[in-house]
């Protein structure tokens, strides 16, 4: 008995521990990992687009409301964004440069629970 008490602790920490989503990209944009939620954002010619995951699941945009905070050198720019499709937030005609700093804010409608994330452009 001894044995498997000392033992299950050393079990535990060799027990790799494995993300709850998926941190590929499923629109050819970047992807940042917050605890369970999984942010993408893609760069377009037409606009910015945003997509948030949850668990593995869609999260309803239509639910939601988002903003990017775009740092790009000394010039600083917020960006609202527009529930679309599904998961989708879009940005029309938004332009984000490659080194700029982008903060996310995402705003459960009903709860106002907030979630955020910081990407780095590539």
């Amino acid at each position: 008995m001894k044995f498997a008490i000392t033992l299950l602790p050393l079990m535990l920490a060799a027990t790799p521990v494995l993300a709850h989503g998926d941190d590929k990209p499923r629109h050819g944009g970047q992807v940042v990992e917050v605890g369970d939620t999984v942010f993408e954002l893609v760069r377009a010619g037409t606009g910015v687009s945003l997509y948030v995951m949850e668990d593995g699941d869609e999260v309803p945009a239509a639910g939601m409301t988002a903003k990017l905070f775009v740092t790009t050198g000394a010039n600083k720019a917020e960006v609202a964004l527009t529930p679309a499709a599904r998961n989708q937030f879009v940005a029309k005609g938004a332009r984000i440069a490659p080194g700029s700093k982008v903060g996310v804010l995402l705003i459960d409608r009903q709860t106002q629970a907030r979630q955020t994330a910081t990407f780095l452009v590539r």
